[in-house]
């Protein structure tokens, strides 16, 4: 295996650990492994069958919110580090078990692109099981957003060769930013303040939705604002298939989940995620949304992705759009 220079080491996290980022030059092979899949490595199967397998499965396989049917966050894949090999090493999310007893505290690594790019290994080393487990509790929502990181850059990277540029210019010239839209999506609406996106196929929808209104405080920021604002674009802008019929938000069954997300590339900026419905119509599907304030024109501006197709599953398919809606960048002006 072709060693790499360490280039720069980064103190991530002191709280009962010493947690540390390495990024290292030079080409790597393209990473592997499906959608949302987690590598877990461990020393033995007891440690994958008992307690901190345990651990991990609760946490990574819990159940994405705002989907229609229950689907896990994250598929995983298991095995022994007898049988880590080069090929088990290219996957794109890694996630490595090591008891220790010579070790004093739990301690964990992380490394970008160690063996493949894109790619996230993390390595949590500790004395007892009981320490690897209360580590990871202590981290593991961090640990989670890596590998979410590392998803969306894979799909980035194949949606930038074919990038759609008039699409592209067309949200820059409304909006003063731009975004990697793929061929196959088409401008279904454009007005002053309101963008709509669509890929129609055969039983699918796929729809990337961009909308400003003025910001005057921060609460326009908290959970009913942020409602009010998107029923209200599209009850105007996105008629249902029936007289009458409009997109609204369900807010009985899954009321809308809105949380701040530190790693959006427009600064402060909150998610949410939810589901939305057809107002006298049955039609229904997942939906995720960034919103931030742009300072440049004193706007708040949301971009959204949603999703619709019955009876199949829908977290990949609202996961490219979340990947779309964080390629985000600002037009110099």
């Amino acid at each position: 295996m072709k060693n790499f220079i360490k280039t720069t080491i980064v103190v991530l996290l002191a709280v009962v650990l010493a947690s540390c980022e390495e990024q290292r030059p030079g080409r790597k092979d393209r990473s592997t492994g499906g959608t949302s899949e987690i590598l877990v490595v461990t020393q033995n199967d007891d440690q994958w069958k008992g307690r901190i397998g345990d651990t991990i499965r609760h946490f990574f396989l819990d159940y994405q919110y705002g989907l229609p049917q229950p689907e896990a966050r994250n598929d995983l894949a298991h095995v022994n580090v007898a049988n880590f090999s080069d090929l088990f090493m290219r996957h794109k999310n890694i996630l490595e078990v090591e008891i220790k007893p010579s070790l004093q505290k739990a301690v964990a690594t992380t490394v970008a692109d160690q063996w493949a790019a894109p790619q996230r290994y993390i390595k949590i080393s500790a004395p007892d099981v009981t320490s690897w487990v209360e580590l990871f509790d202590q981290q593991k929502e961090v640990y989670q957003q890596w590998f979410d990181k590392v998803e969306r850059e894979r799909i980035l990277n194949v949606f930038r060769p074919t990038k759609d540029e008039d699409i592209a210019a067309a949200i820059a010239k409304r909006f003063g930013f731009t975004l990697v839209v793929p061929q196959g999506f088409f401008i279904a609406k454009d007005e002053a303040d309101f963008m709509w996106l669509r890929k129609e196929q055969e039983r699918s929808s796929a729809c990337i939705v961009i909308y400003q209104t003025p910001y005057k405080d921060t609460i326009q920021f908290n959970t009913p604002s942020l409602v009010a604002m998107r029923d209200m674009m599209m009850q105007q802008y996105i008629p249902g298939p029936l007289e009458g019929s409009y997109m609204t938000t369900e807010t009985e069954f899954v009321p809308p989940l809105v949380k701040q997300v530190k790693d959006y590339p427009a600064g402060y900026t909150v998610e949410m995620r939810g589901m939305w419905r057809v107002e006298n119509d049955f039609m229904g599907g997942p939906f995720v949304s960034y919103t931030f304030a742009d300072p440049r024109t004193g706007n708040l501006v949301t971009v959204e992705g949603y999703y619709y197709e019955p009876n199949q599953k829908k977290r990949n398919m609202l996961l490219q759009l979340e990947a779309i809606a964080y390629s985000l960048q600002f037009v110099e002006q």
